[in-house]
């Protein structure tokens, strides 16, 4: 056989190979519809009465274990949703991310200078296509570029959102419509998160998506239509922006034209798979710089994916008593010569087993919780669900400060109020409403119920006095903006708007007392601030107050 022919033969064989191994769109998907709820979380859709979800989810493809990013704010998740990439990516890190005041660069830009959303790979492969975006939180338009849309409109309430939305389907029976609603954040931070109110505001996010998907039937257009339905993040009490799953679990529902009926997603979900599952639905190339997949295994004619790490059953992390809030750990300030201290198992299995100090608890280093005990001393306890002898939970942490009931309160604070407050101010230039102390750094006596709790800025100052030389590293977890600073050096920046962070700093410090200052602000909706430190045998901890001073 000659060279010509065994070649000719070779490349029809590999022309095949790879023909054959080309990604096919899925059939019967001409139109896609995102409907992005803001703060909707999965514990909303359970508890809330919610039937035309519900009906989705029967008939359609869900999971409530898909995973937002990290932080657990609106910005960088509405970007990741749209954009197929992780906020290191995009760079869209905070709420404070605008398009030319920004740190982080993207790794990759249009020619617009942002990174490229599932608005652009419409734009540059299906030019003809019409695409709209209708949003309630103006926040939300500034996250692409509006040559990249045919329709932009900021709705500016939730149902002349969803109205906007019905009236743009109907008229253009667009091939991408991307909806966002806003009013289910707005309950979870005003009304707090699992409350009637937060679920009452789901009920109403169902009405509305309901109202959208039945104006793709007035469109003529239902049949060929799939749909999403996801959210940004979920939220703990007021606020989100941590890393608790209750802040970090979101829904996620595949509904309508190529969508296997009654299919549970086991498959991982993240936030960044939402854009490349419309990209393929639709045929688009997704670029080199995503990195998220499309859900294939929720399509018709695609199997599910052979899972060798499968999501482990989650058990429940032991209870400490007494419970301090949403984002400090269990425990509090007491002035007292003892505390007592109780755990719970909500689990119907396993023990609880416990260290004190900041060590991980095993078999080896922990004692079993049989009984209520008590503290006399300043103490960090860390307990753990274990059955069969291995720890199976997340670790629960107790910080219990426990000072003389004749010791002053150290740290004094000065309360003030800024109008239009996004960062932290100069505060030379400010005349203070309050001046008190508060036993220490910590939002909830400055902002008591009594006194103003939003559009407000607190410094505080104390004398911490350290017991040994050694680096050490200060932490502030705040929401909105904070930073510390030792001496009058700024060691920590964790200013700007955004949901509970923590950010940290280290330096060198001689044993003595050093002057500690926390400027700290929130411009509105939920608050938090607390104020860790670890150093040479000191475990990262609240900085305790037995430890601070009003003078030197």
């Amino acid at each position: 056989m000659s060279r010509v022919i065994v070649f000719a033969i070779l490349s029809a064989f590999l022309l095949f190979s790879c023909t054959s191994k080309t990604e096919k769109t899925p059939k019967g998907i001409e139109h896609v519809v995102v409907i992005g709820v803001d703060g909707m979380s999965p514990d909303g859709i359970r508890k809330a009465e919610t039937p035309r979800m519900d009906e989705m989810i029967k008939n359609g493809a869900a999971t409530m274990n898909a995973r937002a990013v990290l932080p657990s704010s609106s910005s960088p998740n509405w970007a990741s949703m749209i954009m197929g990439a992780d906020t290191e990516h995009h760079g869209i890190t905070s709420n404070g991310w605008e398009k030319f005041d920004h740190q982080l660069p993207p790794v990759v830009a249009t020619e617009n200078g942002t990174f490229p959303t599932i608005f652009t790979l419409f734009k540059d492969q299906q030019s003809d296509a019409h695409v709209g975006a209708i949003y309630d939180w103006d926040g939300f338009g500034r996250l692409f570029e509006k040559s990249d849309v045919d329709f932009d409109i900021d709705g500016d309430h939730e149902d002349k959102t969803a109205q906007a939305a019905v009236e743009y389907i109907k008229k253009n029976t667009p091939k991408f419509t991307f909806v966002h609603l806003d009013h289910v954040d707005h309950a979870g931070h005003a009304q707090g998160h699992g409350t009637p109110d937060y679920y009452k505001s789901v009920e109403k996010a169902d009405a509305l998506i309901a109202k959208i998907v039945d104006a793709t039937k007035e469109a003529g257009i239902f049949e060929k239509t799939m749909f999403i339905v996801s959210s940004d993040h979920g939220g703990l009490g007021f606020g989100h922006g941590g890393e608790s799953m209750a802040e970090m679990e979101i829904p996620f529902i595949l509904y309508g034209a190529g969508i296997k009926k009654g299919y549970q997603i086991k498959e991982t979900v993240y936030q960044y798979d939402n854009a490349p599952t419309v990209a393929y639905a639709m045929g688009l190339i997704t670029p080199q710089a995503w990195i998220g997949r499309p859900v294939k295994g929720a399509f018709i004619g695609n199997k599910a994916p052979k899972l060798i790490y499968k999501r482990r059953a989650q058990i429940t992390q032991p209870k400490i008593l007494p419970d301090a809030g949403y984002f400090e750990p269990a425990g509090g300030i007491f002035k007292a010569d003892s505390v007592a201290v109780v755990m719970q198992n909500p689990n119907n299995s396993g023990e609880i087993r416990y260290t004190l100090g900041n060590i991980v608890p095993t078999l080896e280093n922990s004692q079993v919780y049989l009984d209520t005990f008590y503290v006399k001393e300043t103490s960090i306890i860390n307990a753990g669900v274990f059955q069969e002898g291995k720890l199976v939970s997340t670790v629960t942490e107790g910080n219990f400060r426990v000072v003389p009931e004749s010791k002053e309160d150290p740290v004094q604070f000065k309360i003030y109020q800024v109008k239009g407050i996004e960062k932290l101010p100069d505060f030379s230039s400010l005349i203070s409403m309050l001046a008190s102390y508060a036993t220490e750094f910590s939002h909830k006596q400055p902002l008591s119920i009594d006194r103003p709790q939003e559009q407000v800025a607190v410094v505080f100052e104390s004398y911490l006095d350290i017991l040994e030389d050694g680096k050490y590293t200060f932490y502030t977890n705040s929401d909105d903006g904070s930073k510390l600073y030792v001496n009058g050096a700024e060691i920590v920046d964790n200013d700007g708007d955004h949901g509970v962070r923590e950010r940290s700093g280290s330096l060198q410090l001689a044993k003595g007392k050093h002057l500690v200052r926390v400027e700290y602000f929130n411009g509105g909706g939920g608050f938090h601030l607390d104020v860790k430190y670890k150093g040479p045998n000191t475990p990262k901890q609240i900085i305790p107050a037995n430890h601070l001073y009003r003078e030197k």
